[in-house]
Formats: structure tokens, C-alpha cells, sequence
């Protein structure tokens, strides 16, 4: 494995940790079932979010694709030293970004109970980049490096996967030429006291 484990960030990168096929088999599981990314507005109902995110979705609970991604979770939890609670996962995320398409700084949850569903937060999220045949797109967190804030830009070779806190800030900038795929998970467990 061709990994690394970022000490000032909490960040983990394993590149090209699953082959084409692998990411082939995951971007065939949408089919024709892509969604327009969505949240939830203040009074109950969805709205598009073309201010923050601009990109197409589709959820999967693909058992064998929980099962293969697990135990990377878990051995991030231990070497990061974040030894999180982690009782379970979201249903996964695919995620494909066109031309123009984007998600800006953001932060997947907090650790406290107001960021709470279920008596569960996302505690630590993972991201794998299935495709690398586009331009733009790149994959960047917010870091603190010597008292001062510095964005770092990820690899994305396909097949990587990178795992950070959830409460880390991170983007995806403008795709500007092809299409990124890329899968999502979010590893959950009950707030920190």
C-alpha cells in the first residue's frame, strides 16, 4: 500500500488503493439513477444548492461495498491516533461532477450533539476518487501549518482514497473539462463528551 498519514492534518491518502475494474463496478452501480444534488431548506422540503454544490448523487448500500471499505476506516481510526467510537456507516454516496461542477469549503459534521441524527455524528469521512480522466476537480482540505491556514491539494489518481475528520473543511473545485466520479462515506458514531 502507497500510503501516507498527514500528522498536521489528520489526513490519509492510499493511492491507487483499488484497481479500474473496482472503480468501473462502483460507477455502474448509479445507472441511470443520478439525482440532482439536494439539501434540506429550513422549512422541511429540498432545494437545489447551486451555491455551494453543483454536482448529481446517487445512494448505495451495497453490502459488499460497505464490507471492503470498513476495515480501512478502522485502521485509520487506530494510526491517526483518533480512536473514534464508530457504530456504523451513511448510505454511501456517489458523486459526479460535469463540467463546471463543484462542491465548495465545507465541513461534513461536528463532533457535538447539535450536528446529532439519530444520537449518531459523522465522525470520520472518506473519499474515493474512481475516475481521472477530467480536469480541474482537485480535491483540497484546509490545514493549520505553523499558526497559519494553508489549503492542501490531494492526488487524484483513480483508485485513491483519502480519510480525514469529518469536522476537517474541504472542497472539490471546478471540474473544467471530462467528468470526476468519486464515492463518499461517512463513518458514524455518538457524539464526544
Amino acid at each position: 500500500m502507497d500510503a501516507k498519514l498527514n500528522e498536521e492534518s489528520g489526513v490519509f491518502i492510499a493511492r491507487r488503493e483499488f484497481d479500474a475494474a473496482t472503480c468501473e463496478r462502483i460507477i455502474r452501480l448509479a445507472g441511470d439513477g443520478w439525482e440532482r444534488s439536494q439539501v434540506d431548506d429550513s422549512e422541511g422540503g429540498e432545494i437545489e444548492d447551486k451555491g455551494l454544490r453543483e454536482s448529481d448523487i446517487f445512494w448505495t448500500k451495497e453490502r459488499w461495498l460497505t464490507d471492503m471499505l470498513f476495515p480501512y476506516m478502522e485502521s485509520y481510526n487506530e494510526v491517526s491516533g483518533l480512536k473514534y467510537e464508530i457504530s456504523g456507516v451513511e448510505t454511501l454516496q456517489l458523486t459526479r461532477y460535469g463540467v463546471g461542477g463543484f462542491y465548495g469549503f465545507h465541513v461534513d459534521g461536528f463532533s457535538n450533539h447539535l450536528w446529532s441524527v439519530g444520537g449518531k455524528i459523522r465522525k470520520i469521512s472518506m473519499t474515493i476518487q474512481l475516475n481521472e480522466d477530467y480536469e480541474g476537480g482537485e480535491f483540497e482540505v484546509i490545514r493549520c501549518r505553523e499558526g497559519e491556514l494553508e489549503v492542501e491539494t490531494l492526488d487524484k489518481d483513480m483508485g485513491s482514497m483519502v480519510l480525514f475528520p469529518s469536522c476537517l473543511e474541504h472542497r472539490v473545485k471546478p471540474v473544467t473539462d471530462g467528468v470526476r466520479y468519486s464515492l463518499v462515506a461517512w463513518f458514524l458514531g455518538p457524539p464526544l463528551r
